[in-house]
């Protein structure tokens, strides 16, 4: 554990804005280009990405020595994955799904140690192998991110009862998997979905939790969403900004041979 996320929680508490990108890519060169880039902090896609343990813990290598606070979405609410990642390294969890107080809370105790939570006992690469093994149990509770995902409409409209448990450091939205809940899917503008967006970004700016957009927005959108209440923004993946990219130079080119990405 670094000073790093302490840091990072430090600001957000602030209301200060923290920039983010998405590692989909189980790739030690890519993470250390992102990791390098100057991100608050990188979120690392361990549900829809092809990360095991192995690429995982390459991923928080190559963030050591920078800024960037790695942070994991994990598959599921599940305290045995929770705690192999947070024992190889993980500063920060994020839990898809999350839908009632319960699973907020079970979330919240399966990455703190007791009495605090659950957590099972075995830091590993989290302890720098043992050498700081006292160090790393002092200060993990307080400076590990707990980062609930809303992502269903039912969940959205009983955020307040969320945001009642405590030890959570941050809200996430799952804004395609939220549209999807209701039958509209990717369909952001619809009243239904932007009006359940807006209430999680409502109660979470009025009670002082960051909150964050979930997916990557043009920089425009982004600005705009920090009016509407996100404080935690991502403002790009790498498969996105190398398929962009790629299309941008080939168009350049090559007019009209440019794909949309």
């Amino acid at each position: 554990m670094s000073d790093r996320s302490r840091d990072l929680k430090t600001r957000m508490r602030a209301g200060r804005i923290v920039i983010g990108c998405w590692l989909t890519l189980p790739d030690l060169s890519v993470a250390e280009i992102l990791a390098g880039a100057g991100f608050d902090f990188l979120m690392i896609d361990g549900e829809h990405g092809a990360f095991d343990l192995g690429s995982l813990q390459t991923a928080f290598a190559a963030c050591r020595g920078t800024a960037s606070v790695p942070i994991v979405r994990v598959p599921w609410n599940d305290a045995v994955r929770i705690k192999q990642v947070l024992d190889i390294g993980a500063e920060g969890i994020m839990l898809p799904q999350i839908g009632t107080p319960e699973e907020a809370r079970q979330a919240v105790a399966a990455c703190k140690y007791p009495p605090q939570g659950v957590r099972g006992f075995g830091p590993r690469r989290a302890s720098d192998w043992g050498r700081n093994t006292d160090g790393y149990v002092a200060s993990a509770n307080d400076d590990i991110l707990v980062i609930p995902q809303i992502e269903s409409v039912t969940a959205a409209r009983g955020i307040d009862a969320i945001l009642d448990v405590a030890g959570i450091d941050a809200i996430c939205l799952g804004p395609n998997d939220l549209s999807g809940s209701v039958g509209l899917l990717r369909q952001l503008a619809h009243p239904t979905v932007a009006g359940a967006i807006d209430h999680v970004l409502a109660r979470c700016k009025a009670r002082g939790m960051p909150a964050c957009t979930g997916v990557t927005l043009p920089a425009d959108q982004a600005l705009a969403m920090t009016e509407r209440g996100a404080t935690f923004i991502l403002a790009a993946d790498d498969a996105g900004l190398l398929a962009n990219g790629a299309a941008d130079a080939l168009a350049k080119l090559r007019p009209g041979s440019g794909k949309e990405a």
